[in-house]
C-alpha cells in the first residue's frame, strides 16, 4: 500500500513544472527520490548509527517521509527532521498521525532557513542526491554530519557500481 501511494505521488508530481518552480523558490537542488521507504532499512541504518546517536539531539535533513527519523527517535533524546519536498507530505502525514513519539518534530521547509535556531550533537544525510549541500547545512547544526550511505558504501566499495559510488557525490 505504501509503495503504490508513494509510486502514485512521485508519478504525478515529479518533473512537473509546479514541482520545477516550487525547487526553483525554495533553492531545493536534491532529486524527489526517497531512499528510505521500510521500517527494515530504517532499522538498520539506525543500528549502524546508534553508537553515534544515542541519547543525542539528532537533525536530519531530507527525510522523506520520516521513517528514519521515527526509528532515530527511539534511541535519540530529541530528533528534529527536515524535509523541504512537499511531494511526501501526504504520505508523512499518515506516518506523523500513527507513530509520532514526542522527542521528535517534523519540518516542513528547507533546513538552511532554521540554521541558529536548532543546535544539535549530529546531523544525518541519508540520501544521494546534493550530499555536498546537505553536508554544508548540516554542519551548522552540529559539530559532526553522518552521511549515511556514504559510510555504507565506504565500508564495501567492492559491492556497489563503481560508477555509482563516485557519481552519488556529483548529484
Amino acid at each position: 500500500m505504501l509503495q503504490m501511494l508513494l509510486s502514485d505521488i512521485y508519478n504525478q508530481f515529479e518533473g512537473s513544472q509546479e514541482m520545477e518552480e516550487y525547487r526553483d523558490r525554495h533553492n531545493i537542488n536534491s532529486a524527489a527520490v526517497l531512499t528510505v521507504i521500510d521500517d527494515e532499512t530504517a532499522a538498520a541504518l539506525v543500528e549502524h548509527l546508534k553508537p553515534r546517536i544515542e541519547g543525542k539531539t539528532v537533525v536530519e535533513i531530507g527525510g522523506g517521509i520520516g521513517l528514519l527519523s521515527l526509528h532515530i527517535a527511539r534511541v535519540a533524546k530529541r530528533v528534529y527532521c527536515f524535509e523541504a519536498n512537499p511531494l511526501w507530505s501526504w504520505t508523512f502525514a499518515k506516518v506523523l498521525l500513527s507513530q509520532k513519539p514526542k522527542n521528535i518534530s517534523y519540518i516542513f521547509g528547507a533546513a538552511d532557513e532554521f540554521v541558529g535556531t536548532i543546535q544539535a550533537d549530529v546531523t544525518v544525510i541519508a540520501t544521494h542526491s546534493d550530499i555536498a549541500g546537505m553536508r554544508l547545512v548540516g554542519q551548522q547544526f552540529a559539530p559532526a554530519v553522518i552521511d549515511i550511505y556514504g559510510e555504507i558504501i565506504d565500508t564495501n566499495p567492492e559491492a556497489f557500481d563503481p560508477f555509482a559510488r563516485r557519481a552519488r557525490y556529483y548529484a
